[in-house]
């Protein structure tokens, strides 16, 4: 009985030391992370760049891009792409969606254009157009070389959001004794197509996506989360019970073993 005073104390001693180590006063005090918005924003920026890098668009070109439809991220989206194209020097005009009601122009059909300019470049293509096409088909009277091209001379660049999400893949605890932490990711992925100037017949379809992930408290994920955005939010997984009692388990272990070893001393 003697012999196991001696350990019951160091055991307290092990156990209170413990405690001390995990107690809230003690806690590495650090900045609260970036909000979930500004981590997807920095997932839809870097996929903007993605798939501009992989569209068939040279620099110094000029393209019309259509406006994105309205949505929560819509415009962070669209942003991100002007800058990446502009980035990429191409001179970007900005057209809205077509409305149904709208009139459809007609434009200068290609089986007009000689061979040799069907075989030539778009940018060839675009300059015959403009020198072939009449008044009443584009409504656009007095034109001449100096006048900017319409968008209907341009290649037609359509962008939309398929995914963009924050979640919560994980919970865990960091060390034994550790916080309980959260693992969080953005996801965006977007997807775009080419039309040529004349017939709006697609010519490219592209895709990119990205992931960003890192862990955050999951006492501030609610400080992290914008009530007002959707995509913003998510469902943080319930920790189970094998895991709450994980340290418990080990506590009543160390104990059991320095008072065996206590205990069995000569």
């Amino acid at each position: 009985m003697r012999a196991a005073a001696p350990a019951l104390r160091l055991a307290l001693g092990v156990t209170a030391l413990l405690g001390l180590a995990v107690s809230p006063s003690h806690a590495e005090k650090k900045p609260l992370p970036e909000s979930n918005l500004a981590l997807l924003d920095h997932a839809i920026a870097a996929t903007a760049r993605t798939l501009v890098a992989r569209a068939p668009i040279p620099s110094g070109t000029k393209i019309a891009f259509q406006k994105m439809p309205e949505g929560t991220v819509s415009p962070t989206a669209e942003r991100a792409v002007l800058g990446a194209l502009t980035e990429s020097k191409v001179e970007v005009m900005q057209v809205s969606p077509p409305s149904p009601t709208a009139a459809v122009a007609t434009p200068v059909p290609s089986s007009a254009m000689p061979d040799s300019v069907l075989k030539g470049t778009i940018e060839q293509q675009n300059a015959w157009r403009r020198t072939h096409k009449s008044e009443a088909v584009y409504d656009s009277p007095g034109e001449n070389p100096e006048t900017p091209p319409a968008e209907s001379d341009l290649p037609l660049m359509v962008v939309s959001v398929d995914e963009s999400r924050v979640d919560y893949p994980r919970l865990f605890r960091s060390g034994l004794f550790g916080g309980l932490h959260v693992e969080r990711r953005a996801i965006v992925t977007l997807s775009a197509k080419l039309m040529r100037p004349d017939t709006r017949a697609v010519y490219w379809v592209g895709q990119a996506d990205t992931s960003f992930a890192d862990y955050v408290r999951k006492s501030e994920v609610p400080l992290l989360e914008d009530a007002a955005i959707p995509e913003t939010r998510g469902t943080v997984p319930q920790q189970s019970w094998q895991k709450m009692v994980e340290p418990v388990l080990v506590i009543g272990l160390i104990v059991g073993l320095v008072s065996l070893f206590y205990t069995n001393r000569p």
